[in-house]
């Protein structure tokens, strides 16, 4: 089995966000980031273990940059799209950048049902329907984003896309289902943080068996407007 961040018995001493190993699949590289993220909007809270380094802040800025463009795009004439919308339309590119280009991954665990939105300490498993478990990795392969930075043209028409081509901005990415397995939350500090193990397999889109996953993890309280 593959293993990455090697600071794994060290988690409690050094604040490492978490280590994830895998059996066959081969593109974790680490955890950077490890947060307990509660949604604003959703009735359910997740664990998201990503490579992308201080991922509460960049989904806090995120969320609020496509807040700030729907404001700011809400009124904007069809002819005058391309100039008004520039600004708010790259803002929302560069945060959305920092959560999804080529190279980042992410596992995200939620439980669901058994009277519970929140993580509690105890121990969930991927086919007991009291308190169901969900969990995916996922690999992104493009920056779609990138596009409207590099390509966005205030001179051109909306109807043309403001000179980005639909094509690039298709988000590609491979995912992976947590298929078996179950999520031990063995410590639970109410809005601020929690500690678990997950013990695991992943299918990949076929279907098929993609091998074991297993993760410990600290993560931190983070509160998303989304």
């Amino acid at each position: 089995m593959r293993r990455f961040a090697p600071c794994l018995p060290l988690l409690a001493l050094v604040g490492c966000a978490g280590s994830v190993s895998l059996e066959e699949v081969d593109t974790f590289g680490g955890a950077a980031s490890a947060v307990w993220v509660h949604w604003d909007e959703s009735e359910y809270d997740s664990i998201l273990l990503t490579n992308v380094g201080g991922a509460c802040g960049k989904w806090q800025a995120y969320a609020q940059a496509q807040a700030d463009y729907a404001d700011a795009t809400e009124d904007i004439d069809e002819d005058d799209w391309c100039e008004e919308a520039e600004a708010p339309s790259k803002d929302l590119a560069r945060a959305t950048n920092a959560l999804f280009h080529e190279g980042v991954h992410a596992l995200t665990l939620t439980v669901f049902g058994g009277g519970t939105t929140e993580p509690d300490e105890d121990t969930y498993e991927v086919l007991d329907l009291t308190a169901l478990l969900y969990g995916q990795m996922t690999y992104y392969e493009s920056s779609p984003a990138e596009a409207v930075l590099r390509d966005w043209d205030p001179s051109d028409d909306l109807e043309d896309g403001c000179g980005v081509d639909d094509d690039d901005l298709e988000l590609d990415s491979t995912t992976w289902a947590l298929s078996d397995g179950d999520l031990e939350i063995d410590s639970v500090n109410d809005e601020k943080g929690l500690s678990g193990t997950l013990d695991g397999e992943l299918t990949d889109d076929d279907g098929d068996n993609a091998g074991d996953i297993d993760a410990t993890f600290s993560a931190t309280w983070c509160e998303v407007d989304l």
